[in-house]
């Protein structure tokens, strides 16, 4: 049986009509044939031959409720992986983490949400930095974290918590030995850490249709990342509206880098936690604990510091054996340490791939990652001017360099290089996606360089 194209298909507009109304999905708006195809991959497995068939199944009171859950399915993007966004979770570990564990010390409770969670890799990382957070303490606390998502078939895989390589393509051979069991070619997370995390199904539009909040108690964390850029500017508005005011006063909600626009103003407080952009509930006080003031530190984080303590008083070291790789596979290996939030490791590995190619400006800007990741504000501050030195056009060091600087209370220099960094994203073609930039568009920078600017000013 041959599909009709999407022109020549009589109801696809108002099908399409409905699959966006239903899933807030705007990103299909302009995209027909992607969205073509998975209608018609569901057409073909049912034998039908026409939307109009296929809408009526969608209508019928028997099959309706399956095949909308099938469709929306179908029609969502699953691109995750562990540890992602390397700078928000640097910023979790670091900073907003630690601060939730300090202020909760008392009823030991933490809820969290990871919002459009796929097959579960965000929640998860989420469980496992806890578990390194808290160590022993973890069995006096009562922590719950929620993974939701629209799509029934990527929350099935998120239950059963088996990945493949893929999703793992941030963890070194090590980390996922302790993290997981090997089955075949994939690799299951050990239990202590599926244990912590439960799984719903959601669909993100009924935040905005009044609905009652999952949780009406108030979550101290939500996660919504990489999920509103399929939705129109409005309606994302009024979703981290809706998402900000089931926070409790001192909660976080964390988007995707390149999500803020400045709608999100008038429904949420932006405030800093620790270099990364947040918000709270509006009119929120900002309670920032001050970066002098010292955090509870378990075994793993202690072992982070005082390694990091031994490189700097010992700056020529044995360099561990991944380095001994030249080009590409060294920038590799210094990623993944930063992705599994190593930064001592990291470190070692930039400065001794930029003694090995020292004009190449990423080494430099991955040096200033991990010196930032440890807190060293004149380090990471040194490596992202080096990165620019070689790259006066490298959008992403400009807009670090910048971020850092506002963190240290700079705040005139940091608008200055967030300047910078939207004048280089604009000599690009706004789609262009940045070096280093984790997917991010020359397009996306602008827009967050504008937010930042707002919140800096």
């Amino acid at each position: 049986m041959r599909l009709p194209q999407p022109a020549d298909a009589p109801d696809f507009a108002a099908l399409k009509a409905r699959v966006i109304a239903r899933t807030g999905h705007h990103y299909y708006a302009d995209k027909d044939d992607q969205l073509w195809e998975r209608v018609a991959q569901r057409m073909a497995v049912l034998g039908i031959a026409t939307v109009a068939d296929y809408a009526r199944r969608l209508d019928d009171a028997a099959t309706g409720p399956d095949e909308w859950q099938r469709i929306e399915s179908a029609v969502t993007i699953n691109e995750t992986f562990f540890f992602r966004f390397s700078e928000q979770f640097d910023a979790l570990r670091r900073t907003i983490l630690p601060r939730l564990i300090a202020q909760r010390g008392g009823d030991r409770r933490l809820r969290i949400w990871s919002v459009g969670c796929s097959t579960g890799a965000e929640p998860y990382s989420i469980a496992i930095l806890l578990h390194r957070l808290l160590g022993p303490r973890l069995a006096d606390w009562k922590i719950s974290i929620l993974g939701t998502d629209i799509d029934s078939d990527a929350l099935d895989v998120a239950r059963s918590g088996l990945f493949g390589k893929w999703a793992l393509r941030t963890t070194e051979e090590t980390e996922r030995a302790a993290l997981f069991v090997a089955e075949g070619d994939r690799f299951r997370l050990r239990p202590e850490y599926r244990a912590m995390v439960r799984f719903e199904r959601h669909n993100m539009m009924t935040l905005v249709e009044d609905a009652p909040p999952i949780d009406p108690d108030g979550y101290d964390l939500i996660l919504c990342r990489n999920v509103l850029i399929y939705f129109r500017q409005d309606v994302s508005a009024e979703m981290v509206g809706a998402l900000a005011g089931r926070l409790r006063p001192d909660g976080y909600l964390l988007l995707g880098h390149a999500e803020p626009n400045p709608g999100f103003d008038a429904v949420a407080t932006a405030v800093d936690a620790g270099g990364v952009l947040a918000y709270r509930p509006p009119g929120s006080v900002e309670a920032v604990v001050p970066a002098a003031v010292a955090l509870p530190v378990v075994a793993v984080e202690r072992r982070v510091v005082q390694r990091a303590k031994r490189v700097a008083k010992a700056p020529v070291v044995a360099v561990p054996t991944p380095v001994a790789v030249s080009g590409g596979d060294a920038l590799v290996t210094v990623r993944a340490a930063l992705s599994t939030g190593d930064g001592a490791a990291a470190l070692v590995l930039a400065e001794a791939a930029a003694r090995a190619t020292p004009r190449d400006p990423v080494v430099h800007y991955l040096a200033g990652l991990a010196a930032g990741a440890l807190g060293q504000a004149a380090a990471a501050e040194q490596a992202y001017r080096r990165a620019l030195y070689l790259d006066g056009g490298f959008a992403m060091a400009h807009y670090l360099l910048g971020r850092e600087l506002i963190a240290q209370g700079r705040v005139a220099d940091g608008r200055r290089s967030l300047a910078n960094a939207a004048r280089a994203a604009a000599a690009l073609a706004e789609g262009a996606t940045l070096t280093e930039g984790d997917g991010m568009t020359a397009g996306d920078l602008i827009a967050t360089v504008a937010h930042a600017l707002r919140v800096a000013a």
